[in-house]
C-alpha cells in the first residue's frame, strides 16, 4: 500500500470522513422535532375534519398579511444564514458575523411580530381558551416560536464564537448544525403559515 493510499484510508487526526458527529447529532435531533410538528398537524386536521365549518362562525380570525410579513422575515433570515454558511467555508469570518447577526436580527423581529399578534388576537376576544380555533391556533404557533428562540440562542453562540475567530474553513460544524436547525424552523413556519393562515 503506498502512502498517497494510506492517507487516504486513514484520514488525519480531528478530520472525520463523511458526516461529523456533530451533524448526526443535529441530524437525528430535528428528526425527533419532525415527528412532534408532524403530531401536532395531524392533531390539527382531525379537530379541523371534525368540524361542521372552519373556522366557526363568529369567531375572530387570524390576519394573513401579518403572516406574511413574519414568514418574509423568516424565510430571508434563512437566505442571510445560509450565506454566513458559504462565508465560513470560502475563509470569510466578516460574511459568516454579517450573515449570522442580520438572521438574528430578523429572527428576533419575528419573534416581536409573533407576540405582538398574539397579544392584539387576545385583546379582540380569541386566545387558547376561546375555542377550539385559538387554542389549536396559539399551541402551534406557540410551539413554533419556541423552536425560534432555541434557534436564535443556537446562532447567538454561534455569532460570539464567531466574533472570537473561532471558526475557519475546516473547522464550523457548529456553523453548519445551527444553520441547519435554523432552516428547519423556516420550513417549518411556511407549513403553518400556509395551513392556519391560508388554507
Amino acid at each position: 500500500m503506498t502512502a498517497q493510499a494510506a492517507a487516504h484510508e486513514h484520514p488525519a487526526p480531528g478530520h472525520e470522513a463523511g458526516l461529523s458527529r456533530g451533524m448526526a447529532g443535529m441530524v437525528l435531533f430535528i428528526g425527533s422535532e419532525v415527528m412532534l410538528f408532524g403530531a401536532l398537524f395531524a392533531g390539527y386536521f382531525y379537530v379541523r375534519s371534525q368540524a361542521a365549518i372552519w373556522p366557526p362562525e363568529g369567531v375572530k380570525t387570524v390576519d394573513w398579511t401579518l403572516g406574511l410579513g413574519l414568514t418574509a422575515l423568516l424565510v430571508l433570515s434563512g437566505i442571510v444564514a445560509h450565506f454566513g454558511v458559504v462565508s465560513v467555508k470560502a475563509g470569510s469570518r466578516q460574511g459568516l458575523v454579517i450573515g449570522v447577526g442580520l438572521a438574528i436580527v430578523m429572527g428576533g423581529a419575528f419573534i416581536a411580530g409573533q407576540a405582538y399578534e398574539w397579544l392584539r388576537l387576545m385583546d379582540e376576544g380569541l386566545s387558547a381558551k376561546s375555542n377550539v380555533y385559538g387554542g389549536t391556533f396559539f399551541v402551534m404557533t406557540g410551539f413554533h416560536g419556541a423552536h425560534v428562540i432555541a434557534g436564535l440562542a443556537l446562532l447567538a453562540v454561534v455569532f460570539v464564537r464567531s466574533l472570537a475567530h473561532d471558526f475557519t474553513r475546516a473547522r464550523h460544524v457548529l456553523v453548519d448544525a445551527s444553520v441547519l436547525y435554523w432552516h428547519f424552523v423556516d420550513i417549518v413556519w411556511v407549513f403553518l403559515f400556509a395551513v392556519l393562515y391560508l388554507a
